[in-house]
């Protein structure tokens, strides 16, 4: 491995393992995402068991 890509490597485990830096690997998922996925999910769940009964 040369130089250029154990660096490379090195700055992407950084920003990884580091969450709370100001270069995130991705922004923090908003409340409203999260509500309806867990909406979505609960939905889906009552669809299923519905259609099982």
């Amino acid at each position: 491995m040369d130089d250029e890509m154990r660096g490379e490597l090195e700055r992407r485990l950084v920003l990884i393992e580091d969450a709370g830096g100001a270069e995130a690997a991705l922004p923090p998922l908003p409340l409203t995402d999260l509500l309806a996925a867990v909406a979505g999910l609960v939905v889906l769940t009552l669809v299923l068991l519905w259609w099982a009964l």
